[in-house]
């Protein structure tokens, strides 16, 4: 027995009165419906409706049964109407994991216009140093920056490609020259750890350029990229970092880009989200919106920093450490 379709057959019969109207209105044979309350107050083991030839009416019992009834069938249609909306009206809450190597102020601002976009919507950010299990740590989303995806079940989508770029402060410059890519090795070499991103791999393409039999002189990893761009901005050694992260620093003589004749490797930021079939309405928004407004953020190029104030170029600072 179909007990939903057997509830909703004797609500409408009680409401009628009239089990003709109602296999009419269900397009259904009248046998069919009568079966169905039958079969019902067999399985309740309760007579719902008492009927003649020419009246149906409903027992006490099928009083109360049928304001249970309404209620869990108008609940049912609510739950039925929402899932179905959810596919084409983004609302709810949005579970959304990066990793903090990801631009945080680019990545939080594109949430709060994406927010704006589509109010009904809340988003639930959390930023973990790894690769998050969608399923189990109950994420909708994942974003992520990598060389490339280990292999899984779920889509992932190429946001975009990030630059990086070789920088110091004019301070750390001033105290330990470095007039070719050779002397690098002799200097303290910073970067961020990541489980996906092997951070030895920027170091092999500085060695290669480097003294043969040159010993790095030591390296100082964080885990963070603000805290590693905290730590260039102190003085501490010399870093690789996106582009799209100190551009604003470069501008303003803060930090100085070394080498640009040397490019490092870009790293490419994905989205993941479980499944492509039936996406949720609020996922397939923010994937789009990602791809748009996050990327044209990230995707900063080296010839773009040539809008850097001329007043740093002329500072000396650049001139008196970087000698071609």
């Amino acid at each position: 027995m179909d007990r939903i379709f057997s509830m909703r057959v004797f609500s409408r019969v009680a409401e009628t009165g009239n089990f003709s109207v109602v296999a009419k209105h269900m397009e259904c044979s009248a046998g069919n419906i009568s079966r169905a309350v039958v079969s019902l107050e067999e399985h309740l083991r309760m007579r719902l409706l008492q009927r003649t030839t020419r009246h149906v009416s409903l027992t006490e019992c099928g009083e109360r049964y049928y304001h249970r009834c309404k209620k869990i069938l108008a609940d049912l249609d609510d739950a039925e109407a929402e899932a179905s909306d959810a596919h084409t009206l983004p609302r709810g809450r949005l579970r959304v994991h990066a990793v903090p190597d990801i631009g945080l102020k680019q990545l939080t601002s594109t949430i709060v216009e994406y927010r704006q976009a589509f109010p009904a919507v809340s988003v639930d950010l959390k930023l973990l140093p790894r690769m998050a299990n969608l399923v189990e740590d109950e994420f909708d989303v994942s974003i992520v920056s990598a060389s490339a995806l280990p292999d899984s079940r779920n889509v992932s989508k190429l946001i975009g490609r990030c630059e990086r770029t070789l920088v110091a402060a004019p301070e750390y410059l001033a105290r330990h020259p470095i007039a070719t890519v050779s002397d690098l090795p002799n200097h303290t070499l910073m970067h961020t750890s990541s489980s996906f991103d092997p951070p030895s791999g920027w170091l092999a393409e500085i060695a290669r350029h480097a003294t043969a039999g040159a010993e790095l002189a030591g390296q100082f990893v964080v885990d963070n990229m603000q805290a590693l761009r905290v730590a260039l901005l102190a003085g501490a050694g010399v870093g690789v970092v996106p582009t799209y992260s100190v551009v604003d620093d470069i501008k303003e003589g803060k930090l100085v880009q070394l080498f640009p004749e040397y490019p490092l490797q870009t790293i490419n930021v994905f989205v993941m989200y479980p499944s492509r079939r039936f996406v949720d309405a609020k996922i397939k928004t923010f994937v789009e919106f990602l791809t748009v407004s996050l990327k044209e953020k990230l995707d900063l190029r080296i010839e773009n920093l040539a809008a850097v104030d001329s007043s740093v170029n002329s500072s000396g600072h650049a001139q008196a450490v970087l000698q071609s």
